[in-house]
């Protein structure tokens, strides 16, 4: 079957014809089925191939179908695959987080990212007897109600000048209006309002949740300062500091962005890149919070069935064992480099607007502007249209590109220099266009 023969088969059974929302191309408004994936690329229903710059959600940073994970998996198949029960891997991939992540003292997996942000969050309020988080306006941190409201840029007040607390604006469908009351949203970077808000309301924040590095909304950056003084705040007025790496971990280094910036918080969430795609989540932090869902009076409830699954943590295994090599990241990042100053050469000499940004081995292509992007105010120098149109181009010229951005591991200078020229034609030909 082609693509739409598959389209209009799958929507007879699962809603959508897609298993995830997120599975629909904002520039195409279609879903891709793929047959297979290997390396830098992937294979469509109809053979078609592509130079994949999606990579799952940037989940698969090592690339797709790598040999060391998949063998690994094949290991633990092979020994007999069981459910709800311990195994010495899932201690073998605690032991690497412990020894890779700076916060991590103590780990408890979960099955998704959406489980993490959603434990961290309960775990946060359990160890402090507070029932308020504090969310970045515009981050996102998974599909539970906790983070729903405001969850990316295009819902995010707008009205808010960044001197005060947002207001929740966006509150999806089935998301109980009382949830409103269990969060405080403020801008980010701003770090007034934070401590203004600590100071005044102290007594009811349990913690705030933020992401080091904001690739839902493109590529936008903190600073080391901003974090320290976070840090510094939390530490005051007795707030758990969480930092989200589901996304953001292990695309600066094995010590995820928290080591990239050097500050420590008291809980970090990791999943996708710990496993390079295998479904597994992980919550790692310091040893006293951490124990409180071992807490043999008032727990904080901890556990699944498919919690630390096998499967799953092989993969992980496998994945810090490469990322961990001397000089993985460094030859890995190089090579990211390169292709993204080329990439933003080749916008600039077909005269289209585009502005290229990157942190680690993740990116973003904002198109319509060549301005920085430092701010979600910054977004709006964005020209939807044009992207639209350009980001299709590159679809059927073999490039697929979807929301966050990644070059893998396993995209080569050969890959790469392909890439850029397929960039360099729909660049010139959405020039035309305009």
């Amino acid at each position: 079957m082609t693509q739409m023969e598959f389209t209009t088969y799958a929507k007879k059974y699962l809603v959508g014809g897609i298993s995830s929302s997120f599975r629909m191309n904002p520039f195409t408004g279609r879903s891709l089925y793929i047959s297979h994936a290997d390396g830098p690329y992937i294979y469509d229903m109809d053979g078609k191939q592509y130079i994949d710059f999606f990579m799952g959600h940037g989940a698969c940073t090592l690339g797709h179908n790598r040999p060391e994970i998949k063998q690994s998996i094949l290991n633990i198949m092979e020994a007999g695959y069981f459910a709800e029960y311990e195994n010495p891997v899932s201690i073998e991939l605690a032991k690497k987080i412990t020894e890779h992540i700076p916060c991590a003292e103590r780990v408890r997996y979960t099955t998704s990212g959406t489980e993490s942000t959603m434990l961290a969050m309960r775990l946060a309020r359990g160890y402090t007897g507070k029932d308020k988080m504090v969310r970045i306006d515009g981050h996102f941190h998974g599909g539970h109600d906790y983070a729903l409201p405001n969850n990316l840029v295009a819902y995010i007040d707008k009205s808010n000048p960044g001197n005060r607390l947002s207001t929740i604006t966006s509150l999806p469908a089935g998301v109980p209006k009382a949830i409103s009351d269990t969060i405080y949203l403020i801008p980010w970077n701003q770090i007034e309002v934070f401590e203004k808000l600590a100071r005044e309301k102290s007594d009811e924040i349990a913690g705030i949740i933020m992401n080091p590095v904001d690739y839902n909304n493109g590529c936008l950056t903190t600073t080391k300062e901003y974090l320290q003084e976070v840090r510094r705040i939390c530490d005051q007025y007795g707030i758990v500091m969480i930092l989200d790496e589901i996304l953001a971990g292990f695309r600066t280094g094995i010590s995820c962005a928290q080591g990239y910036y050097g500050v420590t918080p008291d809980l970090c969430l990791l999943a996708k890149a710990l496993t390079n795609g295998v479904p597994l989540g992980a919550i790692a932090g310091k040893e006293w919070i951490m124990n409180k869902i071992m807490d043999p009076e008032k727990p904080v409830v901890a556990g699944g069935t498919f919690t630390g699954n096998l499967i799953g943590c092989a993969a992980g295994v496998a994945a810090m064992e490469i990322m961990a090599q001397q000089g993985f990241f460094e030859s890995w990042l190089n090579r990211v480099d390169w292709f993204l100053e080329q990439a933003q050469n080749v916008f600039d000499e077909a005269g289209l607007p585009a502005r290229v940004q990157h942190l680690g081995c993740s990116f973003y292509i904002y198109i319509g502007t060549r301005d920085p992007i430092r701010t979600y105010q910054d977004l709006d120098k964005r020209d939807p249209a044009m992207a639209s149109k350009f980001f299709a181009k590159c679809i059927e010229k073999g490039l697929y590109f979807h929301t966050d951005f990644t070059v893998s591991a396993m995209h080569d200078e050969a890959v790469l220099e392909d890439a850029l020229d397929r960039i360099a034609e729909a660049a010139r030909e959405t020039k035309q266009e305009l």
